[in-house]
């Protein structure tokens, strides 16, 4: 029987500004309990957050064919997409990727590197994702400070492997009432998103306040309604390794839209190319998982999401024991 869908959102909400203790305890109770967490008092604009929305469903609402010539490729990562798989089954979305050329030169060796084909006439959409990233990525580079200390490390024992030459990116989604592939395939969408964890560290996710986003937890399906002023955060599975299973990268999905059209921007603060990825030792534990190569990680994944290239990768594949 599958998990049945509670009505009531639960997910904690985490106030920034209060004083460090408060947000560490906070961040702790709720990265162990949900992996979610709304957060206000981050201290975000809210007029760029509308921009950003804005934007993303002024590219949106461009006709396909001009939003088909900016697709990607599981050669070029950035860019349109409207036929993504999760769990190798087919989304109801769309999304634009904007990848981490926005704000930095790729690292040697980074098969992600490429530069993301903005459409030329909407030169706004490229200089707000330029500043929405920014204060993204200087939020998550806080956030991980009272996650470490929460696990017993010094407060940058995280930061290392996010710092020089990560691999954050941007995701501009749309979900649309109608599949847009109607028509040109017999496969029918399910979900708007099906069920999955994020790869990487951090997610930042801005949302027009329209339902659909749920959260698996004990067992039931758990609404993710929005708070007035306040980011979804969710951890993702580099989080899970770090803390040897202490947080648990969350199950989450979105329903498929049937009334209205949902816009969605999610931030994904990744580590570093070169990075591996272990768990930090606590209290003499023996580590549950090898040190994962997030470059290999990364790329088997995204292999996952762009087509059908075999089962999609999951970090109990480095199952130490």
């Amino acid at each position: 029987m599958p998990p049945r869908l509670a009505t009531t959102d639960e997910v904690p909400v985490i106030d920034l500004s209060r004083d460090a203790a408060s947000v560490e305890a906070d961040v702790a109770r709720a990265c162990a309990e949900w992996g979610f967490f709304h957060l206000v008092g981050h201290g975000l604009d809210e007029a760029l957050q509308a921009r950003t929305l804005a934007q993303a469903g002024a590219f949106f609402g461009r006709p396909i064919e001009a939003k088909r010539a900016l697709s990607r490729s599981r050669e070029t990562p950035w860019g349109y997409f409207d036929r993504e798989l999760t769990k190798n089954r087919r989304d109801k979305k769309e999304i634009f990727d904007i990848g981490p050329d926005l704000a930095r030169p790729a690292a040697a060796g980074d098969v992600f590197a490429g530069a993301t084909p903005f459409p030329q006439d909407q030169p706004e959409l490229r200089r707000t994702a330029a500043e929405w990233v920014s204060a993204c990525e200087g939020l998550c580079a806080r956030l991980l400070q009272p996650i470490a200390s929460s696990l017993g490390a010094p407060p940058d024992a995280l930061g290392e492997a996010f710092r020089d030459g990560h691999t954050s990116f941007l995701r501009l989604n749309h979900y649309p009432t109608q599949d847009l592939l109607a028509g040109e395939t017999t496969e029918a969408a399910g979900l708007g998103i099906h069920h999955h964890t994020d790869a990487g560290g951090l997610t930042v996710l801005l949302t027009d306040g329209r339902p659909g986003l749920e959260v698996l937890k004990d067992g039931q399906w758990r609404a993710v309604t929005s708070v007035p002023g306040g980011l979804i955060i969710n951890i993702g599975d580099m989080i899970q390794v770090l803390s040897n299973d202490a947080y648990a990268a969350p199950l989450h999905r979105v329903q498929a839209m049937e009334a209205q059209d949902r816009l969605s921007a999610a931030f994904f603060f990744n580590p570093a190319y070169s990075a591996v990825i272990a768990p930090l030792p606590r209290d003499g534990a023996a580590p549950r998982y090898r040190g994962i190569s997030w470059s290999e990680f990364r790329r088997r994944r995204a292999d996952g999401d762009f087509a059908d290239y075999g089962a999609e990768v999951q970090i109990s594949d480095y199952r130490a024991f």
